[in-house]
């Protein structure tokens, strides 16, 4: 008995010696088309690894090839990006970093992080403008030529169907405090028209304000395709390996 109780006390302490791992809370990754005033389409992915999180944003907007012929202003640009539904996770105020392709020439500079927004959004971050809220934006590159403000610096997004190229997102990273699920939050894009002056926002759930969503989900994106693709395989590399091994022990 003595034996089993320092063998357990043994087992007990080495658990507790091992490393913490970090927990994934969780990753979404989708396609959106929609809005209240004119429509337009992103990309996005949400990866949650504990208190860490990563945002990748592609702005779709005219390009047929990847939204599947959906009519959107090609020179749309993204000035806002909000979530809801987060649980009462708050973002590290302070912690946002932001990189991305740009228009050639440009030099764009970060957005501005915030919590509980004017319109209840648990976490927040939009361009830090003054007077001109296509600064510093997410472009699409399938504007056509001088269809987009030469005077703002810009984010800008080949015009490619092909959306596995993590390096071709605008991406954000920054820290919460609190657990989030990004499968049981929505998400609001905020997009400007330069020509018309015209604002749109693109809820993928019901508001925080009650109105209903206005923007849906188009297909499942080609990275969660690829991911799935990815994991069938490893998955069949297993099965077979199992099937060698029975193979081996019956010979």
């Amino acid at each position: 008995m003595k034996t089993l109780l320092r063998s357990t006390a043994l087992v007990a302490g080495l658990i507790l010696a091992l490393p913490a791992v970090a927990k994934a809370d969780g990753s979404r990754s989708y396609k959106v088309c929609g809005g209240d005033t004119f429509a337009t389409c992103a990309a996005v992915n949400i990866d949650v690894v504990g208190s860490n999180v990563t945002v990748r944003v592609w702005n779709l907007s005219g390009n047929a090839g990847a939204t599947y012929g959906t009519n959107t202003p090609s020179n749309t640009i993204f000035n806002g990006i909000g979530f809801y539904n987060t649980g009462g996770v708050n973002a590290v105020l302070g912690s946002l970093s932001m990189t991305g392709p740009a228009r050639a020439g440009d030099t764009p500079t970060g957005w501005k992080l915030g919590n509980g927004g004017t319109v209840a959004f648990g976490v927040d971050f939009r361009t830090t403008t003054t007077g001109n809220p296509g600064r510093n934006g997410i472009a699409s590159g399938c504007a056509s030529s001088g269809a987009l403000p030469t005077n703002v610096e810009l984010y800008m997004n080949p015009c490619s169907s092909n959306l596995s190229n993590p390096n071709d997102y605008v991406t954000f990273t920054f820290q919460v405090s609190g657990d989030w699920d990004p499968n049981s939050s929505e998400i609001v894009l905020r997009g400007f028209n330069p020509t018309t002056g015209q604002a749109t926002e693109c809820f993928t759930g019901t508001s925080p304000s009650g109105n209903a969503a206005n923007c849906t989900t188009v297909t499942p994106e080609p990275v969660s395709m690829a991911l799935l693709a990815t994991g069938l395989a490893g998955m069949g590399g297993v099965g077979a390996m199992r099937r060698r091994k029975q193979k081996q022990n019956v010979a």
